[in-house]
């Protein structure tokens, strides 16, 4: 009987192939004195072709080319190759046999077509197996960053898939990007109610009430039973002060009416109505708190709210605070979007008002055109004709007055501005203007009187405490006009006139006293110093 023999892998595979060359030259022994513990255990895990005992070499048929019968090392084993620090062999030697080996394989595969099918080639090619070259991905504009900003957005995508990227952006905050994405899908599909009230909720998120409102509505058009949006109009509506149709559409609302809201709506329509009733009693204090609880109770973007509180804090001469109240009230105020959700009558209030905060701040002009406005919605009213009469008598008193002032006519423009304050007496434009004839007629006590009562109503009015300053230096009251110059010096620090004014102020005051100055703030004393 023929003894076993041993093949080795490079007899396995053929020596006088060119492969078998390959192969012969990786071989076990030649490898053996470098070679890991751990790749003779990878060894042994091999197929049982590559290391079982032939008793006839002779007979055996020559390995296939194909690279699915060729035992090739994956992947997974190159990991194997390194040796554990526990491991007799040193990590050098391997290195070392590693790199011989692969020299020796490219010298070999510089001459040889086999060595190709081993790895993938430039033409998609490997072994007889052939690779179709991949398409190269294309990144979809949903996959960008913010996720779409700045970046084109495909107009043909569905209108579902438009939602959703708006949703996307509405919850990371990006509620402008969001109505974009709402707006485009309404394009795509107008008919389907879902995507107004979408829209709405990112108005209302950029403080567009109005126009969310009309969203809204757009929706109960396409489906009068569209639950969710009854719901998000009647909370709009309670925010414009609409109770009466927030309660309406509350009923309809279903199970998204809840009874906090109903108690809401409740409240609001108690406070507008002791407001209502404060101001036929002209009890303007019990006005302005009750338009504060009905803004604390939900009614905070209501025109009408805000005007009601404008109106007591003008008559309160809070002239100020009035005018930044109206202007916070009707920030995108519109005359044709208040008409259709507000009505003729409360559009002619919210006008008359304006004609009266404009007129105390002393935008004559603007107050005029108000007026007008207010007078062409609601002709029968007698309140609206005396705010337009009151508007185009102070506009031509302050008007011809400064004619006669720039004409030198000091004696006849203080005629003209009394006669202006007849119809507003309180009016801190015309005073300061009245004050500052009077100090050219060397009336500085009325100027200063004139100066003081437009400050008490516009604390902030910087000409009134200047020509005030002025007047009390030409008295020689050198201590309340270094306050009213130090007060002007901490508001516009680089104001070279003033600060002259006071440094000559107090010179004077200190020949006088032997002392200077010092103030200590607002509404602090003067301190003199020795």
């Amino acid at each position: 009987m023929a003894k076993s023999k041993k093949i080795s892998t490079g007899q396995i595979f053929g020596c006088e192939s060119l492969l078998g060359c390959i192969f012969q030259s990786w071989s076990p022994r030649r490898r053996k004195p470098s070679l890991p513990e751990k790749d003779h255990r990878a060894k042994d895990n091999l197929s049982s072709k590559s290391s079982t005992t032939v008793t006839n070499p002779k007979i055996l048929p020559r390995k296939s080319t194909d690279t699915s019968s060729q035992p090739k090392k994956s992947d997974s084993q190159k990991p194997q190759q390194k040796p554990k620090p526990d491991e007799n062999h040193p990590r050098k030697s391997s290195e070392s046999a590693r790199k011989s080996s692969d020299s020796a394989r490219k010298s070999i595969s510089s001459g040889s077509s086999r060595t190709e099918s081993k790895r993938f080639s430039l033409n998609g090619v490997m072994g007889n197996i052939i690779v179709k070259p991949q398409p190269a991905v294309k990144t979809d504009v949903t996959q960008t960053k913010s996720r779409w900003e700045g970046k084109p957005v495909n107009h043909r995508l569905d209108p579902e898939t438009l939602k959703k990227m708006g949703n996307e952006e509405y919850c990371r905050g990006r509620f402008g990007q969001a109505l974009v994405f709402y707006e485009r899908a309404i394009s795509a599909d107008p008919k389907t109610p879902t995507y107004w009230p979408n829209k709405s909720a990112a108005l209302i998120s950029l403080g567009r009430l109005l126009e969310a409102s009309d969203a809204c509505e757009e929706a109960l058009r396409l489906n009068p039973t569209y639950e969710r949006a009854h719901q998000r109009l009647a909370s709009l509506q309670l925010r414009l002060g609409e109770v009466e149709k927030a309660l309406c559409h509350y009923n309809e609302a279903g199970k998204y009416t809840e009874t906090k809201h109903i108690e809401q709506v409740e409240d609001v329509v108690k406070c507008l109505r002791r407001c209502d009733e404060a101001r036929r009693s002209k009890e303007w204090n019990v006005a302005l708190k009750e338009t504060l609880f009905a803004i604390s109770y939900g009614a905070d973007s209501s025109p009408r709210v805000y005007a009601l509180q404008t109106e007591a804090l003008l008559h309160l001469q809070r002239h100020e605070e009035a005018y930044s109240v109206y202007q916070k009230g009707t920030k995108r105020f519109d005359i044709d979007s208040f008409i259709k959700i507000f009505g003729l009558s409360l559009t002619s209030y919210l006008l008359m008002v304006g004609a009266q905060v404009y007129i105390a701040v002393g935008r004559f002009e603007d107050a005029v055109t108000a007026s007008r406005q207010a007078a062409r919605l609601d002709p029968s009213s007698e309140e609206v004709n005396a705010v337009a009469r009151k508007a185009r008598a102070v506009a031509s008193a302050r008007l011809s007055g400064n004619l006669l002032f720039n004409a030198s006519k000091f004696e006849g423009a203080s005629v003209v501005y009394t006669e202006g304050l007849e119809n507003d007496p309180y009016n801190a434009l015309l005073l300061c203007n009245r004050a500052a004839s009077r100090f050219k007629l060397d009336l500085f006590e009325k100027a200063i009187e004139d100066c003081t009562l437009a400050l008490s109503l516009q604390p902030s009015y910087r000409k009134a405490r200047r020509r005030r300053a002025d007047s009390y230096a030409k008295l020689e009251k050198w201590q309340h006009a270094i306050q009213d110059y130090e007060l002007l010096m901490m508001e516009t620090p680089e104001d070279e006139e003033t600060r002259r004014a006071l440094t000559e102020v107090n010179v004077r005051f200190k020949k006088q006293t032997g002392g200077d100055v010092r103030f200590k703030g607002v509404g602090s004393e003067l301190v003199v110093a020795n």
